[in-house]
């Protein structure tokens, strides 16, 4: 969309875009500050990280409801944070905001098969499972945002803050 505005010379919408993927950008950046490492790891500053998302959610849901597009670039900072902070699991690169990486993975792990490589059973189910994830996630998400318009964002934001409390409960008793 990004090549497309600046092909049309919208230099406007062109903006947005890219002020976008900045606001990615620095969510990304933000996990790489409180977050050392790539690898999941019970310890890390995961709530902390996860209440920092659910704030910029609920910013982002009162920013959009004022029509600013200072909500768009909360929610992408947002989903930059989320990305960042659960990049590795496992030995897999995990995806949370796109789908484009897991089915890249997937394809390969089956031309791998063809060429007789067996399958990690473990990694394929992560694969699904995160698949199925963003397909319910979207059909969830669609119906909310039909039915709340922006406030559908409350839900995100309060899960994440939920999270964020089952892993400070969760770390200080395995520790």
């Amino acid at each position: 969309m990004l090549g497309l505005a600046l092909a049309d010379l919208a230099l406007t919408q062109a903006g947005h875009l890219l002020l976008t993927l900045l606001s990615f950008l620095a969510g990304a950046a933000l996990s790489g500050v409180l977050i050392p490492g790539s690898a999941l790891k019970l310890g890390r500053h995961y709530g902390f990280s996860l209440l920092i998302e659910a704030f910029l959610l609920l910013m982002a849901m009162l920013t959009l409801q004022q029509g600013s597009d200072l909500g768009v670039y909360l929610a992408s900072m947002a989903c930059g944070l989320q990305n960042a902070m659960v990049t590795t699991y496992s030995g897999s690169i995990i995806r949370t905001t796109h789908l484009s990486g897991i089915f890249t993975d997937l394809g390969i792990m089956l031309g791998n098969r063809v060429r007789g490589v067996p399958i990690n059973g473990r990694r394929l189910l992560l694969f699904l499972l995160l698949i199925g994830g963003f397909v319910c996630g979207g059909l969830v998400g669609t119906l909310l945002f039909r039915g709340l318009h922006f406030t559908a964002l409350l839900v995100p934001a309060t899960l994440a803050a939920l999270l964020a409390s089952v892993y400070w409960v969760y770390s200080r008793r395995y520790r």
